[in-house]
């Protein structure tokens, strides 16, 4: 077996080095680079990145939205538009980011939010359609 000239992996010393981990500069070869965007890292430091990460932005704005919806209820004594419409986003965005984040591609400091923010969701979604139901009952033909 022939040893490659120059760099080497250092995992695999036996094949040439591709990259060089952006983050801790280790040398990387093609079955040890693992790219976040166009960059290179190696697997213990996408490890860090992805447990140091902040939450995305999506999930902050969307439980933000659904605080403020549960605020909007008592306010809006006919239709409950703004807390149905950030009670269903808060649902598909929760349950979206906590895929991602199962998957790694996702920060895991932002699994807490995510599942805040799906729980506000659902809640949203269960007290707008209990308003509707009143309003109709009670209002209805």
């Amino acid at each position: 077996m022939r040893t490659p000239a120059g760099a080497v992996c250092a995992t695999h010393p036996d094949v040439a080095a591709v990259a060089t981990c952006a983050r801790c500069g280790t040398f990387l070869c093609g079955d040890c680079l693992e790219l976040a965007g166009e960059t290179p890292y190696c697997a213990p430091c996408v490890g860090v990145l992805r447990r140091e990460a902040r939450p995305s932005r999506v999930i902050q704005v969307a439980l933000a939205l659904n605080v403020a919806g549960l605020a909007c209820l008592p306010c809006s004594l006919a239709l409950p538009l703004p807390t149905l419409v950030a009670g269903l986003a808060g649902v598909v965005l929760g349950l979206r980011e906590l895929r991602r984040i199962a998957r790694g591609e996702g920060a895991a400091r932002g699994r807490t939010q995510a599942q805040v923010t799906a729980a506000l969701g659902w809640l949203n979604l269960a007290l707008a359609s209990g308003w509707l139901a009143v309003v109709l009952w009670r209002f209805g033909p």
